[in-house]
């Protein structure tokens, strides 16, 4: 067996802050980030928001300079400040983000490992890329591996903004 993977993730942002209006459907965070298609099995039914009113939430992106598997990625980011841990962002944290910075994801994938949901047997998690110019709010599997140049929101302070 080879030597240990390292885990250290590069933090790509300075901390952002987002705001997160859980008086929104899911459809109405959807619309607000004018994605130019989305993935149809994008449903409430599969990624519940759990939250009230409107909370801020201090958000980074990650990044490995590697093939990393999800479960890799949630350890490193709950482990990268021990005294204030960060958390996988979920679908809403996801929303939030490409609504107030839309141009990121023409970058880079940014993904949300914090919303998994079973269809048609898989595991899927919800991510922003962009195909040619259009902006793309799409899903992929848990179970696959990233590459390096894959971002991870995480995020961490929730707090009541109202």
């Amino acid at each position: 067996m080879g030597a240990p993977m390292d885990d250290t993730a590069q933090t790509l942002t300075d901390q952002l802050h987002l705001t997160v209006d859980y008086g929104q459907s899911l459809e109405v965070m959807t619309t607000a980030g004018h994605y130019d298609w989305t993935n149809g099995d994008i449903t409430v039914q599969r990624y519940p928001m759990e939250g009230a009113s409107t909370v801020q939430v201090d958000a980074k992106l990650f990044q490995f300079d590697r093939n990393i598997s999800s479960e890799n990625v949630v350890e490193a980011i709950k482990t990268a400040d021990p005294e204030n841990p960060w958390v996988p962002a979920a679908i809403e944290h996801l929303l939030a983000f490409g609504a107030s910075g839309p141009d990121e994801q023409r970058r880079y994938a940014i993904v949300a490992l914090g919303s998994v949901a079973e269809i048609h047997g898989e595991r899927f998690v919800p991510y922003l890329d962009v195909d040619d110019r259009s902006r793309l709010l799409n899903l992929y599997w848990w179970d696959d591996v990233w590459n390096g140049v894959v971002r991870f929101l995480a995020v961490r302070g929730l707090s009541s903004g109202a």
